[in-house]
């Protein structure tokens, strides 16, 4: 997990060298989440060439990704083996992912469809927690500092003969900051997380491991009426729970891995107003009787992915390698109100073959889904790598993805809401290519890729003047995108490190500017250790000018650039104990991800990590 050269991202089983790839990947190991030392993934995203951060608020608060352009939904996001994704949207709810038990962070770029199937049109991100460790250790930390925010967590591994198992426990609060920006009640959020995991059990020919995780996170926000916000008591809380058995195995030569997981998200939601023209909101109206506000929407979901798959991977003649993959998925849709959502199955079968002898790499993948509710998809991928001999590597790829139409657009979102849902939709199919170049120089490596893609039949929900309503429909025109990555590593002396990236992005759809991709974004990292005892480490983000629209006009408008400087100084007081101190937006920055949405401000917290 400390090495950015193995991944296991990429293919189906196993891991491989970062150089067998023929896609562009982004690495954060072990030392580099210490390094930044971040208290939510997120913010360690930013330093992801071509990803782009959009925050409706503080700690816990929806957060979305998006990379190369794409949508939210349209990323893969996998933690320990299982997509975690809500079906309802298709997309992952970044905001209550913490760092604390994260190890390492793969970010792989371009169409993945081939392989991962349905949602992989920007790219997959693949999150390694400790639950997977088999070596015995023992760790806790606790961290508060400033908007009354604390959090403390522990972890462990414990041996079982040849086995082993893990705990990881989290627990975070926080008062947070008015979201509205009007001077109201504060904002805050509640968390706590357990995970379990069970690794390297053997049982006869068979290599078992299980994972089991549990999350609660509570959220305060503001509420959007007639497209402004305002200060509203508003309450979100999402249970998350995730499942996943491993069989592993060797039969007739092939190495074998038989998976189950499932994922399953219950959100519950309180939204109130407290002056607003009733008669103008589609809703059912009643009061608290404790606070008298008017609670305008009062509801949840119940959504589940369930999916099981069998791998099956063989070597050939020392140079070839075939991956065969049988996979069926299922998605589960209940809300308040309207119980009776169809569930959506589908079944895949994968291709995944490699090519790898001297320098030369050839990649080539297809994917058959046969779908119950739409139109099946055919998706592919081909790649192609070579290393040259003064450590200088040569890459290139073209492949499909494909999104299918999430249950919101299939079948709306909840009676009083105004979605207005399309059994007809077909799914989004997105085709593109990317060429990179990675340099060695010693000490200092840079890579430079290029990528261009357009996207048909694009799923949207305009809004509808004359109905009042968001209808969703497939657009018959093409969404294109294109831009440039840089990123470099370079360890400028034996007590100096600093890694960055820079990405260019033009996203168009019929010629006109995407919402909520920023056509410029750069990172800089600098960690600097002049005694053994003591790392101090500089981070600035930058993020370009973007558009979002201003849903009170639902007219486009323009949100300024922002750069944000963070610090954090890490002293071991012994082999196992340290003290660490950081900060986060140092130069109060005034900042909108989102339009209307106020940023969090300067702050400072401090904590004590031991490990054993």
């Amino acid at each position: 997990t400390d090495t950015d050269n193995v991944v296991a991202v990429g293919q189906a089983i196993g891991a491989s060298d970062v150089s067998k790839l023929t896609s562009p990947v982004a690495v954060l190991t072990t030392s580099d989440i210490h390094a930044r030392n971040q208290s939510v993934v997120a913010d360690l995203l930013r330093t992801v060439p071509g990803l782009a951060v959009s925050q409706n608020g503080g700690a816990g608060s929806l957060t979305q990704i998006r990379l190369r352009g794409a949508e939210a939904n349209h990323i893969v996001v996998i933690i320990d083996g299982v997509e975690v994704s809500n079906p309802s949207d298709g997309a992952f709810d970044f905001g209550g992912l913490r760092n604390e038990d994260i190890v390492k962070i793969e970010v792989l770029r371009g169409e993945q469809s081939a392989l991962y199937g349905s949602d992989a049109v920007g790219g997959v991100i693949n999150i390694i927690t400790r639950a997977g460790n088999t070596i015995e250790s023992w760790r806790a930390s606790v961290e508060g500092g400033s908007r009354d925010t604390l959090e403390g967590q522990i972890s462990a591994t414990i041996p079982l003969g040849d086995a082993a198992l893990s705990i990881n426990g989290n627990a975070f609060t926080t008062d947070g900051f008015d979201v509205s920006g009007l001077g109201g009640e504060k904002d805050g959020a509640d968390s706590t997380t357990l995970r379990l995991g069970l690794n390297k059990l053997e049982v006869g020919p068979i290599d078992f491991s299980a994972k089991f995780a549990t999350s609660e996170l509570k959220v305060e926000s503001d509420q959007q009426l007639n497209g402004r916000l305002e200060n509203t008591p508003d309450t979100s809380t999402r249970l998350n729970t995730k499942i996943r058995i491993d069989g592993q195995f060797d039969l007739i030569g092939f190495e074998n891995l038989v998976r189950y997981s499932q994922n399953q998200d219950k959100i519950s939601s309180v939204a109130t107003a407290t002056d607003f023209d009733l008669s103008t909101f589609q809703s059912s109206i009643r009061r608290d009787p404790n606070t008298n506000a008017i609670i305008t929407n009062e509801g949840g979901s119940l959504t589940k992915r369930k999916n099981a798959s069998w791998i099956a991977k063989r070597d050939f003649a020392n140079y070839h390698e075939l991956t065969v993959v049988g996979e069926y998925e299922r998605e589960e849709y209940e809300f308040t109100g309207n119980p009776d959502v169809p569930n959506i199955e589908n079944y895949s079968l994968v291709a995944d073959y490699k090519f790898d002898k001297d320098d030369i790499i050839f990649t080539g993948s297809a994917r058959q889904d046969i779908n119950d509710t739409f139109a099946d998809a055919t998706t592919w991928r081909v790649g192609a790598g070579y290393n040259f001999k003064w450590e200088g590597r040569l890459r290139g790829s073209v492949g499909t993805g494909v999104k299918n139409p999430t249950l919101i657009e299939l079948f709306g979102f909840v009676p009083e809401s105004r979605f207005i849902g399309n059994p007809n939709l077909e799914p989004e199919k997105s085709i593109g290519f990317s060429l990179g170049y990675e340099q060695k120089f010693n000490s200092l490596k840079v890579s430079l890729d290029y990528f261009s893609s357009s996207l048909n039949d694009e799923i949207v929900t305009p809004f509808d003047p004359e109905t009042g309503t968001f209808p969703a429909s497939n657009l018959s025109s093409k969404s294109s995108r294109e831009g440039f990555e840089l990123a470099l590593n370079w360890a400028a002396l034996k007590t100096l490190k600093f890694y960055g990236s820079a990405s260019l992005l033009n996203s168009e759809q019929d010629d006109l500017e995407e919402i909520r991709r920023p056509n410029f974004l750069a990172s800089a990292t600098a960690t600097w250790t002049p005694i053994d005892s003591l790392a101090l480490t500089v981070n600035v983000d930058h993020n370009g000018e973007q558009l979002d629209t201003d849903f009170a006009t639902f007219q486009n408008v323009e949100l300024d650039a922002f750069t944000l400087v963070g610090a954090n100084a890490r002293f071991n007081i012994s082999e196992n104990v340290a003290l660490t101190l950081r900060g986060s937006n140092l130069l109060d920055e005034s900042y909108q991800e989102i339009v209307g949405f106020a940023s969090p401000g300067r702050a400072v917290f401090g904590g004590l990590e031991l490990d054993f």
